[in-house]
């Protein structure tokens, strides 16, 4: 699933290592750091008390997965090719992975946000 998510923005790779082993570990930690994040600042923190509900924080929270994002995605495809510099398949390959996880964690806040007291009506 992730192979051809990738795939579809970046093309296909000639070196079979993202297809076998970096794209689905890198989708996968994607998902679950955007699901896991979006959780904590709808349920935990949007019914402890009405301090970080605003969409300012709300933004900041989806810089800071999209930073996580780019920066894992990068750091992983490097770790798993043995490279020492990220090339540019590397750097469109974490800009990618940035859009998934945007995509990701607006998704979960639209379902998520009813599970919370003062955070409701953020990110609108």
């Amino acid at each position: 699933m992730f192979q051809s998510i990738y795939e579809l923005f970046l093309g296909q790779n000639n070196d079979p290592i993202y297809a076998d082993e970096i794209f689905t570990p890198v989708g996968t930690m994607t998902v679950l750091v955007a699901l896991v994040v979006a959780a904590v600042f709808y349920v935990a923190l949007g019914r402890w008390k009405p301090v970080f509900h605003r969409t300012l924080h709300w933004a900041l929270t989806l810089v800071g997965v999209l930073i996580f994002g780019y920066a894992y995605a990068v750091w992983y495809a490097k770790d798993r090719t043995g490279a020492d510099d990220a090339d540019s398949y590397m750097t469109s390959f974490g800009g990618v992975n940035v859009l998934l996880a945007a995509i990701l964690f607006f998704l979960f806040s639209l379902g998520l946000r009813y599970a919370s007291i003062f955070a409701r009506r953020t990110p609108f």
